[in-house]
């Protein structure tokens, strides 16, 4: 069964809205809903755009499972939003490098953890790229090398301070490079019982800093999530939207509809 859902329950969700995807998200009736949502929303926000091709990236691919999940996603997403979707996996394909020190949460991380099989890994992918090396070399040579459609979501899995603010370096690519709105997931920012997490340490102070650092575009919390979906799950409160404020296309209406009110 996919986990956070009873079998029974998600294949009864699955006979009701076979045939519509975001209630399936709503519901938790696919894997990883977190990485379905936001790529199903960077497309939706495409298509209101008119745009007609998008990237979504992951940041930390580790084994590779994320990566095929955030394929799939995009496969089907795609069929149903006739948004193109080019995916990326970035990492250095050895694992965490080094902790730079506490902020990095040494005490829960260390070097080497997570290394990628990439012949085996590669062998699966259909269509996703590997962005393999250092994350502060591949953000800096991304646009030059591959030319992306425009960013519309990431899933940020990097464990480390250091690593997560090397990859918000992402935000700085030309406005015709990324959305407006980029639909981030964050992977660490929950503490545990061993591995305290706060403001002042891990991703939660990348998050902060870049926050603190940029006036014209901010990473926030898409507080929605946990009273309009249901069950309740914690991905709900990891789900964030980089808005640029100054991006051109950044004013323009997207809702559908007539929303005039009558007497």
């Amino acid at each position: 069964m996919i986990r956070g859902v009873k079998a029974a329950t998600q294949a009864a969700l699955g006979r009701i809205y076979q045939n519509n995807y975001p209630e399936l998200i709503r519901w938790g009736a696919v894997e990883r809903p977190h990485y379905a949502y936001i790529v199903y929303q960077a497309a939706e926000l495409a298509r209101r755009l008119g745009v007609q091709r998008i990237s979504v990236i992951e940041f930390g691919v580790a084994g590779g499972r994320g990566l095929l999940n955030l394929e799939h996603h995009a496969k089907r997403v795609s069929q149903l939003t006739g948004v193109n979707i080019d995916v990326y996996g970035f990492d250095t394909g050895e694992g965490l490098p080094p902790p730079i020190d506490y902020r990095d949460l040494p005490y829960i991380w260390k070097s080497s953890h997570f290394r990628m099989d990439q012949h085996a890994l590669q062998a699966k992918l259909k269509n996703a790229r590997l962005v393999l090396g250092n994350v502060a070399d591949t953000v800096s040579s991304f646009v030059e090398q591959y030319a992306p459609a425009p960013i519309g979501a990431i899933a940020f899995d990097l464990d480390y301070y250091s690593s997560t603010i090397e990859a918000f370096r992402i935000f700085n690519i030309p406005e015709a490079r990324r959305q407006p709105r980029i639909f981030c997931y964050f992977d660490d920012i929950f503490s545990s019982d061993l591995g305290h997490v706060g403001p002042a340490v891990g991703v939660p102070l990348a998050i902060n800093e870049f926050n603190r650092n940029n006036t014209e575009s901010v990473l926030s919390e898409l507080n929605h999530l946990e009273f309009e979906y249901r069950p309740v799950r914690r991905w709900h409160r990891q789900i964030y939207s980089f808005c640029d404020f100054d991006h051109p296309r950044a004013d323009e209406y997207i809702i559908d509809g007539d929303r005039q009110l009558e007497l």
